[in-house]
């Protein structure tokens, strides 16, 4: 099935995890690339005395899920414009965006209600 986010009015897909390869990240423009954080930064945050030792090693283990993406506090994508529930960078989302192709998003967006 395929959809059109532009005609979504439900954005459940908007609440899914989405991790990104280091290749995609960096493509990624500036305003999207702001959204994401690197596992590596996460790593040296918590473990500091690897700093200068273990980035080759770490760039090569988290170049498949090098980057995830922040969320609002409301759970949701922060490129979701909260008043139309359209992508604020539709033209530029990830991947993991424009290949999303379900019906599930009604299911996604229940999960909220089953809490």
């Amino acid at each position: 099935m395929e959809v059109d986010c532009l005609k979504c009015m439900n954005s459940g897909c908007c609440k899914l995890a989405i991790s990104i390869s280091k290749k995609e990240y960096e493509d990624l423009n500036k305003e999207v690339k702001k959204e994401f954080v690197k596992e590596i930064d996460e790593f040296f945050k918590e473990s500091p005395e690897f700093i200068g030792i273990l980035e080759e090693r770490l760039e090569e283990q988290f170049k498949d899920n090098y980057a995830y993406m922040k969320r609002g506090d409301d759970g949701y994508c922060n490129f979701l414009d909260r008043k139309t529930n359209l992508c604020s960078v539709y033209e530029n989302r990830p991947k993991t965006c424009r290949e999303y192709k379900s019906n599930n998003c009604s299911k996604i967006r229940l999960m909220d209600y089953e809490i």
